[in-house]
């Protein structure tokens, strides 16, 4: 078949199914998607799963592996290896698929129209244009737009503070900012590509020759700013309902290194309830902005907290982020029995201009007092390829960890997608993740401990 590496598609009867295309550590989320619409449409939902990700093993049902890019596609093959495959480039592969395609009409012969759930909704994203094929997810090319860097400081920097910076347009503009930056900021200058994320495209140099190396493109458009010291990297969950309507769910404290790298999350922010507030409030201020141009569904920003605890407004993403997945395992016992999840609510805004009726606002009073503590880690692969040694097969649903501690149940870890035993793992590729919960700060952070230990040690020679 069609480049597909991997298949357990079975379908029930009396079932209808939407698609979720995208990498496989978001498909958990598909869980709550299917609640949404079950609630919207009567009957029951599932998903089902189209991914790029080569594993040994796969913890979800009705998953589909398509990966032309593959150089060992088989999961079963004696020897694996693991890259990470680019969204775009999979999203349009996937939109031009006879296999994707025969799928979908399938499905349609099946039950009156099929939806789409993607992590990001993505330009190269063309199966809308098959007959009653619905995106649940903001307007692909508006979040293109909206992805722009150097549009985000200009636009929101009237809503939020900002740091000093400067829009370069092309490599010598960006240099010679550099230089002049570097004068007058002794912690280095951040420099970033217009459309960039996860730390790819952008660096925090400390010499002119660190961004001569990094930025190559002659006609790039940068942004320059000072690197500003911080204590906190805050990130703010919400979801954009209209022009007036924004849910903000609460701030998590990320893990970020070397300046840029995103690495993981911990929740509840230690930060004050003082600092707290006010991130929300920038956060809906900037999600009534984006309601405003037409954005509907979940987003996030991320700022910075100095030590003084002054708030600098460093970045909007206008799709899901990593702490999607916790957020909503959260809201499941912070909101009341029946309240609308965060994908229910962007189903609303998308399908309806607003959100459902069962939709309650958290209270981040009690947030802070629900003895649910959650923490996140990346395993990305830096440097060189490495080699797994064992497998860590996943035991326990993330949601199902969620459940067990705020019954007063014991906490613990998961080890998340991970790439399976004997694995050629890619510079760039994720070769796994942990999610640790437990009723306390410090009992979270020893499971996190103990799952990025056992990630670790799984590498060969390690």
């Amino acid at each position: 078949m069609e480049h597909v590496c991997f298949e357990n598609i079975r379908l029930e009867s009396g079932v209808d199914y939407f698609l979720y295309i995208g990498e496989i550590k978001a498909f958990g989320l598909s869980e709550f998607v299917s609640q949404g619409l079950e609630r919207r449409l009567g009957r029951p939902v599932r998903p089902i799963g189209i991914c790029p990700d080569i594993l040994r093993q796969y913890p979800y049902d009705n998953v589909v592996v398509i990966n032309p890019w593959a150089k060992r596609p088989r999961v079963i093959s004696q020897r694996g290896e693991a890259e990470r495959v680019s969204v775009g480039p999979f999203v349009a592969h996937v939109s031009a698929s006879r296999y994707v395609k025969s799928l979908v009409r399938l499905l349609r012969e099946r039950q009156d129209g099929v939806y789409v759930w993607m992590f990001e909704s993505r330009p190269e994203f063309l199966l809308q244009e098959m007959d009653g094929v619905t995106l649940l997810g903001p307007d692909p090319a508006l979040v293109h737009q909206l992805n722009d860097k150097t549009w985000q400081y200009e636009t929101f920097k009237e809503i939020a503070p900002v740091v000093d910076f400067r829009i370069c347009r092309g490599r010598d503009d960006m240099l010679s900012c550099c230089a002049d930056f570097a004068k007058r900021s002794p912690h280095g200058v951040f420099v970033s590509c217009d459309y960039s994320a996860g730390g790819v495209s952008s660096k925090v140099v400390h010499r002119i020759e660190d961004a001569e190396c990094k930025f190559t493109d002659p006609g790039g458009k940068y942004l320059v700013s000072a690197y500003k010291p911080h204590v906190w990297d805050p990130t703010v969950l919400g979801v954009v309902g209209n022009e007036n309507d924004v849910f903000v769910a609460g701030v998590a404290d990320m893990t970020i290194v070397d300046g840029n790298k995103f690495r993981g999350s911990t929740y509840p922010s230690q930060l004050s309830a003082a600092v707290q507030t006010q991130l929300a409030e920038y956060t809906a201020a900037i999600g009534r902005k984006l309601g405003a141009l037409g954005f509907r569904g979940i987003f996030g920003c991320d700022y910075i907290v100095d030590a003084k605890g002054n708030i600098f407004f460093i970045e909007v993403n206008p799709r899901k982020q990593g702490t999607t997945m916790e957020y909503c395992c959260t809201m499941e016992h912070l909101l009341p029995e029946g309240a609308a999840n965060l994908p229910a609510l962007e189903i609303g805004a998308v399908l309806d201009n607003r959100f459902p009726g069962n939709t309650v606002y958290p209270d981040q009073h009690r947030a802070a007092e629900l003895d649910i503590h959650w923490g996140t880690f990346n395993y990305k692969v830096e440097g060189q390829c490495v080699r797994t040694r064992d497998e860590l097969p996943q035991r326990l649903k993330e949601r199902d960890l969620f459940k067990r501690v705020a019954s007063g149940g014991a906490g613990g870890h998961v080890v998340l997608e991970h790439v399976g035993a004997d694995v050629d793992v890619l510079p760039g590729t994720f070769m796994g993740r942990v999610a640790a919960v437990s009723s306390s700060r410090r009992g979270m952070q020893m499971a996190l401990n103990r799952g990025k230990k056992k990630l670790a040690s799984c590498i060969a020679d390690a």
